[in-house]
């Protein structure tokens, strides 16, 4: 039987090696493996200048993997929480898409009756004009203006009646003043 020689594990492990396991932090994972099979990272895999290099806080380089997987679900409860709010975000502005649509289909009909409600009264105005209305009033225009000028003409007449009358009651007055003179 041929017997092997294994060097020990302390022999295996050189200085050098155990100055590049000194730079790098621990990284210790809780698990079942007694502290002797504690793994340490090394700076091994790919070139510096490739890495991409992400500055971590002294909390996050030593939490266990129980406290990543308590973050992971915090983050994914959070992401559920957010997905919620933006479906809601988006039912919400749907319906006020919605509710525009309908606003603006409601305005267009309304500025379409306006548009009639004033062609109609152009039209009724037209109608007023043409056979002398007053659209205040509703009383027609021209018999108003004959009826105005009918009183004018009536009050001029008496007016000159009145006017002559005094002139012969003036006449008289100055004659009989001269008899009651030639008498006395």
């Amino acid at each position: 039987e041929m017997k092997m020689d294994f060097p020990s594990k302390k022999q295996c492990v050189s200085k050098t090696a155990n100055l590049e396991f000194n730079k790098d932090p621990n990284f210790n994972f809780s698990s079942n493996i007694p502290a002797d099979g504690v793994f340490k990272a090394t700076n091994q895999g790919l070139p510096k200048s490739t890495k991409k290099v992400e500055p971590l806080s002294k909390k996050t380089a030593t939490r266990g993997p129980l406290n990543r997987y308590k973050l992971e679900a915090e983050l994914k409860t959070k992401n559920q929480l957010l997905e919620t709010a933006k479906q809601q975000l988006r039912s919400r502005l749907t319906g006020a898409q919605g509710t525009i649509k309908e606003l603006k289909e409601e305005n267009e009909g309304l500025v379409q009756e306006v548009e009639k409600l004033k062609k109609f009264q152009e039209n009724c105005m037209v109608i007023l004009e043409s056979r002398n209305i007053d659209p205040v009033t509703g009383s027609n225009i021209l018999e108003e203006e004959e009826k105005t000028q009918e009183c004018q003409k009536q009050t001029t007449l008496l007016t000159e009646k009145l006017i002559e009358e005094l002139r012969l009651f003036n006449q008289t007055v100055a004659k009989e003043k001269e008899m009651l003179q030639v008498r006395l």
